[in-house]
């Protein structure tokens, strides 16, 4: 008799599976036959998305209020997007016992705070839509229960930003670190998680550009130091065209200043030498370059300043004798 019972029960299950296959199925040909969309997420998928527009291309009535039953015999809907304009807030109610639903839009629709008593119940929702909806700040918590929501747009509705804030802080302190907020233009609201992340990646790359920087420098230093007797042409004015020619090259003399070759640095300053070999203490080009970066007179002015091993380099060049070859 147990056995019995037990295989009636299996034999009523698998009556009721196929006819809930049928009843999706026919609930799909309805939504195309109305001007909908389904597809197939995969080849050998059962999972779909939905798109429920007005019909434009057939004579039929096209999706209305009245068809809004058929979404709920969509289990294997994994999205719906509402892009009908007399989409309000009724239409949402058959949708609720969707257990695989993950994203809902609701885009430029009449939704408002009344539709998310109902989208605050399907707890597989991940992605939910709102922009240019109605919704306000006092719907906004009917969603707390959404423990896998990440993403939530928000353009131009009534939720202001500080509550968009609220909400989501509220929600990261329940356990949902997922969770981002769009709420328009320069305002996204990057989930806990995601802030966290890019904490932990703009370290890592601050440390890996001041490791480059260092090894550069270290790299620099090793160069300029084994150059023991350095020359103008072939050490001193390559440093030079790079940090200083800007200012005092063919097309620009600062202070009346040349330095792009050795013939124009011995004309000096307006006439005054900036160089006096054998006396780097005397050599204005020198103090020039070593002032600290507070300092306006200061050369380079802007950008960059020469470093220490460069510095070492023209200091030995000066007091070697300052020689062009």
């Amino acid at each position: 008799m147990k056995i019995l019972r037990h295989f009636s029960l299996a034999v009523t299950s698998l009556a009721l599976m196929v006819l809930a296959r049928a009843d999706e199925k026919s609930a799909i040909a309805a939504i195309e036959k109305l001007g909908g969309r389904v597809l197939y997420v995969a080849k050998d998928s059962n999972e779909y998305s939905v798109t429920i527009t007005r019909n434009l291309f057939n004579k039929e009535k096209g999706f209305t209020a009245a068809d809004v039953k058929l979404l709920g015999e969509l289990p294997n809907a994994v999205e719906i997007s509402f892009q009908h304009p007399d989409t309000d807030d009724s239409w949402i109610i058959p949708i609720k016992n969707l257990g695989k639903l993950k994203k809902l839009h609701l885009q430029k629709t009449k939704i408002s705070d009344k539709a998310l008593n109902t989208i605050g119940t399907i707890g597989s929702l991940e992605y939910l839509n709102l922009y240019q909806t109605a919704v306000t700040d006092g719907g906004l918590d009917k969603l707390k229960n959404l423990k896998k929501l990440k993403a939530l747009y928000l353009w131009q509705t009534k939720v202001t930003e500080g509550k968009a804030k609220s909400f989501q802080a509220a929600m990261a302190k329940a356990g949902n670190m997922d969770l981002s907020i769009n709420i328009g233009v320069d305002k996204d609201f990057k989930s806990a998680n995601i802030v966290a992340r890019l904490k932990v990646q703009r370290a890592a790359s601050q440390k890996s550009a001041k490791e480059a920087a260092a090894k550069a420098a270290k790299a620099e230093a090793e160069k300029y130091a084994a150059i023991k007797e350095p020359k103008f042409d072939k050490d001193i004015l390559p440093v030079i065209q790079k940090s200083c020619s800007e200012c005092h090259g063919k097309d620009k003399q600062k202070g009346k200043l040349r330095l792009d070759s050795f013939a124009e640095l011995q004309k000096g300053a307006d006439g005054e030498p900036v160089v006096t070999a054998g006396k780097a203490g005397e050599s204005s080009l020198l103090v020039r370059i070593s002032l600290p970066d507070s300092d306006d007179e200061r050369m380079p002015p802007k950008g960059n300043r020469l470093s220490d091993s460069v510095n070492a380099l023209i200091k030995r060049w000066i007091e070697q004798g300052a020689q062009q070859n």
